[in-house]
């Protein structure tokens, strides 16, 4: 009965009249659209991987110098993935290593080039001189990210944690509006997916120098208010970081 119900709702409804008043094809687009939308949820290009490293006590140079022949097999290899390369020099991780490769669909880590050859070069170039502190998955946020490419020489890495994850990224939205229009590099929004508390928001903030970074001097009150004027209270903790690019320890395919 309840069924019968909905069904006769849905033919009294103006979305079922105008759906009547479409041609056969137009019709066919639209669900033909709905339909190819539906089987391509979660495929898009926006999931990114990162991997924390930590070298051991006295093998920082030898640990550069086997990641930049690691990073020579990926290229030697027909690797056609990104990979970033930052240096943490402030906060928790002060001195670890963070590479991330973005802009991926899930089934891409399907196709990763030769997994267990990568490995291997991985044991002998990189393993004896670091350890692996964490590897986690990240979604990237369109809405609240700009779409500059990551090279600036410094990058804000500001962790929120929160009780409501989509209350956080409209906040994002909100400061990534803000700084850019400061004329930052770049501002980029991440969801934790995997790897990680999943109750976390990660912003990062891309500057050329010291200069510029100290437009997010006011990060904090910037959240504060934009929190305040969508009337939140999903943020519990603000954690800042900055790395330092390193081109070198750093490969693009093209």
């Amino acid at each position: 009965m309840k069924n019968r119900q909905k069904t006769i709702l849905f033919k009294d409804s103006a979305c079922f009249k105008y759906l009547q008043r479409m041609t056969p094809l137009y019709r066919l687009l639209v669900f033909g659209l709905i339909f190819f939308t539906h089987c391509t949820y979660g495929q898009g290009s926006n999931i990114g991987q990162f991997a924390i490293w930590k070298a051991k006590d006295g093998q920082l140079q030898s640990f550069e110098e086997g990641y930049k022949q690691h990073l020579n097999w990926h290229k030697t290899n027909g690797d056609q993935w990104g990979w970033y390369g930052w240096f943490f020099i402030s906060g928790p991780r002060y001195g670890q290593f963070a590479d991330a490769t973005f802009d991926h669909s899930w089934s891409d880590f399907d196709k990763a080039v030769k997994p267990s050859d990568d490995m291997a070069d991985n044991k002998l170039h990189v393993f004896p001189f670091a350890d692996v502190q964490a590897i986690f998955k990240v979604a990237g946020v369109p809405g609240a990210s700009s779409n500059n490419e990551m090279k600036a020489r410094l990058a804000r890495w500001v962790t929120l944690t929160t009780d409501d994850p989509e209350q956080a990224v409209k906040v994002s939205e909100k400061l990534k509006d803000y700084y850019t229009s400061k004329q930052i590099r770049f501002f980029k929004t991440y969801q934790m997916i995997d790897g990680g508390d999943t109750s976390q928001v990660i912003l990062m903030l891309g500057f050329d120098n010291w200069g510029e970074y100290a437009i997010s001097e006011d990060l904090n009150r910037k959240v504060a208010e934009f929190e305040k004027s969508l009337k939140s209270k999903a943020i519990r903790s603000v954690v800042s970081e900055t790395m330092i690019y390193r081109a070198d320890l750093s490969f693009f395919p093209n």
